[in-house]
Order: structure tokens, then C-alpha cells, then sequence
């Protein structure tokens, strides 16, 4: 259901989680980025550290805590639908 995988950026390795959409309830799926990669990737007053990093923020959905990525399943996945509501 839900599949926690790594994202390398500029020598680190980061969280991104692939869903089920749970905004729509379709078949379709989303990427949940953790704060730790978006931090790295983009800056609030440089924007994007580079051309990569856009490209990586653009495939995510939404960020989210690091912690909530070591939750089971159902935990994580109301956590993100309570995020996004």
C-alpha cells in the first residue's frame, strides 16, 4: 500500500513515500516528500537550490515530517489525508 523509498539529492539520501491518492480516492498515486528533502531542495529565499531539485519537487505531492514516515500504514496514510484536507 504504501512504499517508503529513498530519493538521493546532493549526496544525502532522503524519505519520499508513494501512495494511493487519498484526496481523490482514484487508483492514481502520489509522492510524500519528507521536510528534510524539501529543505534541501529549496530555499525561501534562493527558491531552487538547482535545476535537479526542481525537478524532484515537482514529482511531489506534498512534504511532511520525518517522523511520520516510520508510522505503519493506515497511521500514515490518515495522517497525510489529515494534512491535506
Amino acid at each position: 500500500m504504501v512504499k517508503v523509498y529513498t530519493v538521493s539529492y546532493d549526496g544525502k539520501d532522503y524519505l519520499v513515500a508513494d501512495i494511493p491518492d487519498v484526496i481523490t480516492d482514484t487508483k492514481s498515486r502520489i509522492l510524500i516528500g519528507s521536510h528534510a528533502l524539501n529543505a534541501s531542495l529549496y530555499d525561501d529565499e534562493k527558491g531552487y537550490q538547482d535545476s535537479t531539485a526542481e525537478e524532484i519537487d515537482e514529482q511531489i505531492y506534498a512534504y511532511m515530517d520525518d517522523q511520520y514516515f516510520l508510522l505503519d500504514d493506515n497511521v500514515f496514510l490518515s495522517k497525510v489525508k489529515e494534512l491535506l484536507d
